[in-house]
C-alpha cells in the first residue's frame, strides 16, 4: 500500500484521511467536516467524487468502482465500506 499499511488500517485512520482529504477540497478546517453529512451535502458534485476516487485509489494501493462513493454517501458510511472491500482482498 501507497500511504497506510493494511494491518494498521481502520475505520478509524480511513474516516481521519477522508475528512482530511475533503477538508482539504473544501479548503476548510477539518473539524468543520461532519463524518455523518451526506457529501453532497457539502455541495460536492460528481467531478469531485472522481478525484477523490482517484486519490483513494492511490492511498490504499486499490482500484474502486467510483459508485462507491454515491452508494456509500457520508464519510462514515465510506470509510466502513472500504474496510470490509480491503477485508475481501485481503
Amino acid at each position: 500500500m501507497s500511504d497506510i499499511a493494511l494491518d494498521t488500517l481502520t475505520a478509524d485512520s480511513l474516516r481521519t484521511w477522508l475528512v482530511d482529504c475533503i477538508a482539504t477540497h473544501l479548503e476548510r478546517p477539518a473539524d468543520t467536516i461532519d463524518t455523518a453529512a451526506k457529501l453532497s451535502d457539502y455541495g460536492l458534485d460528481s467531478l469531485y467524487v472522481l478525484a477523490v476516487a482517484a486519490e483513494l485509489e492511490d492511498h490504499l494501493d486499490i482500484s474502486l468502482d467510483p459508485t462507491v462513493m454515491w452508494d456509500n454517501p457520508t464519510i462514515d458510511a465510506l470509510s466502513e465500506a472500504l474496510l470490509l472491500e480491503l477485508a475481501q482482498d485481503a
